[in-house]
């Protein structure tokens, strides 16, 4: 297949997908973002004995996946949240269960603004490695989500200069001379449009009264953003937020690192306590996130869309803004809807990447496989036919496409899961490898 007839291909398939609303059996394979977020952080909690280790659980739940039914006065729902905490065993050491109401004034808008609640519980634990699970119930529909993670609960010394972790920060509210902070929970930051705000608590058990808070921002461990603030301190907790310039970052994932140092005499400085956690920027096409996370590689990634002369014209630009341009106006030419802010094109073309990439993937990316090249081009097939044991062959697949009359067959030659394009025959030319 050429690359003009591969393109004219891809960009058909596309707009008949956006077209049909995705309302088809297709689009039962497509990857779909977190029902809810959630961060579990680690604080110091102070009692007569000292200090203990405490995990704050924030759970984000959007209220579009909360059933709401008719009340005597607008509309009501509710959910459940339940936190799991396990060891690295598989030993249930703590279960917490809560619950929440939300009430709207009309169906479709909450009362107020927000749309999604937000919700939290603090744990005393021992410290140590745990894996914390969250499961939402919706309280009509009984529909369950779950999400999990590793996290190392840490051991905070009385004695020892210490910090949290890094809470990164929606919005800060001001009411009757108190301080409100609400967390971002996504760590995707690029909805954070007036740059991200950090929170973070300093446990001081000595006399020191000043200290240089450093904040710095990484990506492929070079430096992107670098600042120091001197702070007054006190003995005892206090709470820090400072601000983070994100507003110039590309798209890609970045390391964050807060470190408090000691002014010292002599000039030099002494590292007190230090923390750090990740986040990532992601392309935004009209407020939609795009699972795009390195521009370079969304660039090489076109290969099944774009023509390869547009592929080196976008790549050869003279800096990385340039590059970003080129790149804008390639997908703007593509758009169903030009000039609208949101290319559902692109979207549509990049989510069935991230879904190669998490489906298709062994020693090599999953896009770069066959079956991420037939799914980015063809999309969800309507059934597949797999036979990974069978006695008289290799592990095979069949991808049936009913409304393309499309058939595809891969087999691992192998047995370790790299599934190759056995029919129909596909020319070497169009092949990654």
């Amino acid at each position: 297949m050429s690359d003009n007839l591969r393109t004219v291909v891809v960009v058909s398939l596309l707009v008949a997908a956006i077209a049909a609303g995705q309302e088809n059996p297709q689009s039962a394979g497509r990857p779909q973002p977190p029902p809810f977020h959630f961060d579990a952080l680690n604080f110091a909690d102070a009692d007569e004995y000292g200090l203990r280790s405490r995990l704050d659980v924030y759970v984000q739940v959007p209220l579009d996946i909360v059933t709401f039914v008719r009340r005597t006065e607008g509309y009501s729902g509710s959910y459940t949240i339940t936190v799991f905490v396990h060891d690295e065993e598989g030993n249930r050491i703590r279960e917490e269960t809560w619950s929440r109401k939300i009430e709207r004034s009309t169906f479709d808008s909450p009362r107020g603004t927000t749309t999604s609640d937000v919700t939290h519980r603090s744990l005393i634990l021992s410290p140590g490695p745990v894996i914390v699970e969250v499961r939402f119930e919706d309280g009509e529909s009984s529909k369950e989500y779950r999400l999990s993670k590793r996290v190392e609960i840490r051991q905070f010394d009385p004695n020892i200069f210490g910090i949290s972790d890094l809470m990164l920060v929606s919005h800060v509210e001001e009411e009757n001379g108190k301080r409100r902070i609400a967390p971002h929970l996504n760590p995707n930051v690029a909805t954070l449009t007036e740059g991200m705000t950090v929170f973070f608590e300093l446990y001081n058990p000595f006399e020191i009264r000043m200290v240089d808070v450093h904040c710095r921002v990484t990506r492929k461990n070079r430096p992107v953003v670098e600042k120091t603030d001197r702070q007054p301190i006190r003995k005892g907790v206090n709470t820090f937020l400072t601000r983070v310039g994100t507003q110039a970052l590309g798209v890609g994932s970045y390391d964050l690192e807060i470190t408090v140092t000691h002014p010292a005499d002599s000039g030099g400085e002494r590292v007190l306590a230090s923390a750090h956690r990740n986040f990532t920027v992601e392309w935004l096409s009209g407020g939609t996130p795009i699972s795009i996370t390195d521009l370079d590689e969304a660039i090489e990634q076109l290969r099944y869309f774009a023509k390869q002369e547009d592929i080196e014209f976008i790549r050869k630009a003279s800096d990385d803004n340039e590059r970003r341009r080129r790149f804008e106006e390639f997908w703007e030419r593509n758009n169903p809807v030009p000039g609208s802010g949101t290319n559902r094109a692109m979207v549509e073309y990049y989510s069935r990447v991230a879904y190669a990439n998490e489906h298709f993937g062994h020693y090599i990316a999953g896009w770069k496989t066959d079956r991420g090249m037939v799914y980015i081009i063809y999309g969800p097939p309507s059934n597949i036919d797999r036979h990974p044991l069978d006695v008289e062959s290799k592990p095979y697949e069949v991808w049936e496409y009913d409304d393309l009359n499309r058939r595809f067959i891969f087999i691992d030659e192998s047995g370790f899961g790299d599934y190759r394009l056995l029919y129909p025959i596909w020319d070497e030319r169009n092949r990654i490898r």
